[in-house]
């Protein structure tokens, strides 16, 4: 995961620009501890997992920033 300007791109899956991205919700999975994501972008979502809290901070910082 990586972050250009206001996109994200997640490696050779997808590029999110992160200014359409309406509103994010998490859920932690008691299964195996990761947190799943979903970015929402109008009626679409964009689902990611992830299992360190410095991404999950990294990605609302960026989306903060998009969103301005």
């Amino acid at each position: 995961m990586k972050f250009e300007g206001n996109v994200l791109s997640v490696e050779n899956k997808y590029e999110v620009d992160l200014s359409e991205v309406s509103f994010i919700t998490m859920k932690e999975n008691w299964d195996d501890g990761n947190q799943h994501i979903k970015l929402h972008i109008g009626t679409k979502e964009v689902r990611l997992v992830f299992r360190n809290q410095n991404e999950i901070d990294e990605l609302i910082k960026n989306w903060k920033k998009a969103r301005n």
